[in-house]
C-alpha cells in the first residue's frame, strides 16, 4: 500500500524526517536536494565541451512507474543479507565472495540465477528472462557491495584486516520516497509491516526538528600513506606503467579522524544540505555507519513503460581543485573549460570510458553501447567544495536474457576507481596500498527488480566506529604516464576535504 505523508515537504522538513528515522536505525540514499540550482553556466575559455548541472543522483522507480531523482529512506528492516562480516567470528574461506555469495545475492533479490564469470557464452538469440516488475517501493532492496567483494573474481585474495562486510542488503517494512522536484513525500508499507508504521512516520514528520550540526572538533590521525608514502607509491605505479603492466592505476590513501562525539546521521544530513552531491548514503552496520557523499554514478538500469532496459554509466575522471591554497584561488566560469582542455585529464577519462564500454558490453545488446557527452564537466559540492569534475555518459541496452545483477557483477568494481587493464591493475593496487579499501570504491545501490537499479561508485565515502571513536575515509587519484607525484597527492588531499573540513 502507498500512503501520502505530506503533499509538500521542503528540504528542511525532509531532512528532519530523514534524520529522525536514521537515529532509529533507518538507512538513507539521498539525491542532490535541489538540482535546478546547480551551477550550469557555460565556461568562457573557448574550449569545445559541455558544462552541465550536477547530475541529480538516485533515480530508481519500481516497474518504470516514474522518472526523476529521489531520496529513499529504508525504515524498519524486515530481511537482511550480510556477507563476509568480520564481526561474525573467525575468518573462513567460504566468507570470501564467489559463486555461492553471488547466488545468495540472487536469492535475496529474487532474480534468476547469475550467469557466472563468462556471461557472453549465451547466444544472442537466447530467450528473454521472465520479468515481473516490482509493485511498489517496499519491494526494493538497499545496500552496498564493498570493493573487497570484487577481488576474488580477479584471483586476488586479500589478507588485509577489515571491519566491514563484503556485502550488505536490506529489505524493509517501509520505504519513504521524497521527490525534490515536487516536494512529495510518500511511504510504501509492506503488507507484513507494523499496522502503526504509517502513523509513526506521520508523527515523525510533524514533530522532528530541523537538524543542527556543530563541528565535533575531530583531530586528524596518521594516514595509511602520508605525502612521502603516497608520492613514492605514485612513482612505483609510473614504473609499472613504463614496464607495460598497466596504463592507468587508481591509488588511494586512508585518512583517519579521532571522532568520539560524531553523530554519523547528523554528519550525513549536514553534508547533504551544505555540500550537495548526486549520491549521498547512510547505512548502519552494527556499531558502525557508512557515510557516502559520492558524485559518481556506477550503473543505472531502467525500463520505462516496460520497454527495453536502458543502461547508463557515468564514469568520472579528471579533477580541478579551486580555492585558497590552489593555483585557482576562487571559482570563475573558465575553470570547466580549462579542465576539459587538459590533455592529461582527457586521456585519463578516455581510457576509463573505453574500459567501461568493455565492462558493460557482454550484458548489453550487440551494437547498443555508445558514448555521449564525452568530457562533460560539472561542479560538485556547492560553494564549499572547490572541485570541478569531468565525466562521460556510457549507454547501452540490457540484453533481455540478462539482469541488472549480471551487469553489476560483470563490471564490478568500477573501472574509474581501479584502472586498466583491470585484472593486472587490481593486483598493483593490492600490493601498493597498505589498507583495505572496505566499502570505499565499492558501490551503494538500490535494486527494485531485474531491470530497475541504480548504483553509485562509493567515493567520498567513510565509516564511523562508535566504540573506537574513529572516522576513517579514503581518497585517491588516477595515475597515468605523465602524472606528477606531488600533484596527484594534492588532488587526493583535496578530495578528502568534505570530511576533513566539516569534522574539524
Amino acid at each position: 500500500m502507498r500512503c501520502t505523508l505530506s503533499a509538500c515537504a521542503d528540504a528542511d522538513a525532509f531532512a528532519a524526517f530523514a534524520l529522525a528515522c536514521a537515529r532509529q536505525g533507518a538507512d538513507l540514499l539521498l539525491c542532490h536536494p535541489d538540482p535546478c540550482k546547480a551551477d550550469a553556466a557555460p565556461a568562457d575559455s573557448g574550449a569545445p565541451h559541455v558544462h552541465t548541472a550536477m547530475p541529480p543522483g538516485w533515480t530508481v522507480w519500481p516497474g518504470g512507474e516514474g522518472e526523476g531523482p529521489c531520496c529513499l529512506v529504508g525504515i524498519d528492516p524486515r530481511r537482511e543479507l550480510c556477507l563476509g562480516d568480520p564481526a561474525s567470528g573467525a575468518h573462513h574461506p567460504d566468507h570470501d565472495p564467489g559463486p555461492h555469495t553471488d547466488a545468495a545475492l540472487v536469492a535475496f533479490l529474487g532474480l534468476p540465477p547469475p550467469l557466472g564469470p563468462h556471461p557472453s557464452v549465451r547466444g544472442r538469440d537466447a530467450s528473454p528472462l521472465p520479468w515481473r516488475p516490482a509493485r511498489a517501493d517496499h519491494d526494493m532492496a538497499l545496500g552496498f557491495l564493498a570493493y573487497t567483494y570484487g577481488l576474488p573474481r580477479f584471483g586476488i585474495r586479500s589478507a588485509k584486516p577489515r571491519v566491514l562486510p563484503h556485502a550488505l542488503l536490506r529489505r524493509y517494512h517501509g520505504v519513504a520516497r521524497w521527490n525534490p522536484a515536487t516536494g512529495e513525500l510518500t511511504l510504501s508499507v509492506h503488507p507484513d509491516g507494523p499496522p502503526d508504521l504509517a502513523a509513526r512516520c506521520a508523527r515523525i514528520l510533524t514533530g522532528a526538528p530541523v537538524p543542527a550540526f556543530s563541528p565535533p572538533g575531530c583531530a586528524a590521525l596518521p594516514s595509511s600513506l602520508d605525502r612521502a608514502g603516497y608520492t613514492a607509491g605514485v612513482r612505483e605505479v609510473l614504473r609499472r606503467i613504463r614496464k607495460g603492466d598497466t596504463y592507468q592505476c587508481n591509488l588511494s590513501t586512508r585518512f583517519g579522524l579521532h571522532a568520539p562525539g560524531l553523530d554519523p546521521a547528523v554528519l550525513s544530513l549536514h553534508l547533504w544540505r551544505t555540500r550537495p552531491a548526486p549520491f549521498h548514503g547512510l547505512f548502519r552496520v552494527g556499531g558502525r555507519h557508512v557515510v557516502s557523499a559520492s558524485p559518481e554514478r556506477f550503473l543505472r538500469v531502467d525500463a520505462p513503460g516496460g520497454g527495453p532496459a536502458r543502461v547508463l554509466s557515468q564514469p568520472i575522471k579528471g579533477t580541478l581543485a579551486f580555492g585558497p591554497g590552489t593555483p585557482h584561488p576562487a571559482w570563475h566560469p573558465g575553470l570547466p573549460g580549462l579542465l576539459a582542455a587538459t590533455p592529461k585529464e582527457r586521456a585519463e577519462l578516455s581510457m576509463i570510458v573505453d574500459l567501461v564500454r568493455n565492462d558493460i558490453s557482454a550484458d548489453c545488446a550487440h551494437g547498443s553501447v555508445a558514448v555521449a557527452r564525452h568530457c562533460a564537466t560539472f561542479r560538485v559540492g556547492g560553494a564549499a567544495s572547490g572541485l570541478v569534475q569531468m565525466y562521460s555518459d556510457v549507454t547501452g541496452t540490457l540484453r533481455p536474457d540478462h539482469t541488472c545483477l549480471d551487469l553489476l557483477l560483470s563490471a564490478f568494481p568500477g573501472g574509474s576507481v581501479t584502472g586498466c587493464p583491470k585484472r593486472r591493475t587490481l593486483g598493483i593496487i593490492e600490493a601498493g596500498e597498505p589498507h583495505s579499501r572496505e566499502v570505499y570504491c565499492g558501490s551503494l545501490l538500490a535494486v527494485a527488480d531485474a531491470r530497475a537499479m541504480d548504483a553509485s561508485i562509493a567515493i567520498r565515502t567513510g565509516w564511523h566506529d562508535a566504540a573506537a571513536g574513529r572516522f576513517e575515509h579514503c581518497a585517491g587519484s588516477g595515475i597515468v604516464v605523465d602524472s606528477d607525484p606531488e600533484s596527484e597527492y594534492e588532488e587526493t588531499w583535496a578530495k578528502g576535504a568534505n570530511f576533513r573540513e566539516v569534522c574539524a
